[in-house]
């Protein structure tokens, strides 16, 4: 996955850019930022930007439940996702292929 960066139009940028978004910078028409938080490390956090046609997919619903199951419907800012950066990649990645496979 390519690094997010200002120049890039909205129709160049995969459907999860890790690193994408800092809080003085605009994020692209039609993408989420979202934080992953590890809970082991400390907490450790990632920053992505994902594709808001991809939250429909069910392994994103998935993650979706699971942001609210740990921090609620009532989070502040930037919306949080108890998942690793790591994992987060695989299950954008199973959401591509169940989209090719349609």
């Amino acid at each position: 996955m390519a690094p997010w960066t200002m120049k890039a139009s909205s129709k160049t940028l995969p459907s999860c850019v890790p690193g994408g978004f800092h809080d003085d910078k605009k994020i692209p028409k039609g993408y989420l930022p979202i934080v992953l938080v590890r809970d082991d490390e400390g907490g450790a956090e990632t920053r992505v930007l994902v594709r808001v046609k991809g939250l429909k997919e069910p392994c994103m619903a998935a993650l979706l439940e699971m942001a609210e199951e740990q921090f609620g419907y009532g989070q502040q800012g930037v919306l949080r996702v108890p998942c690793d950066a790591e994992r987060f990649e695989h299950v954008v990645n199973m959401a591509r292929k169940s989209k090719v496979a349609r």
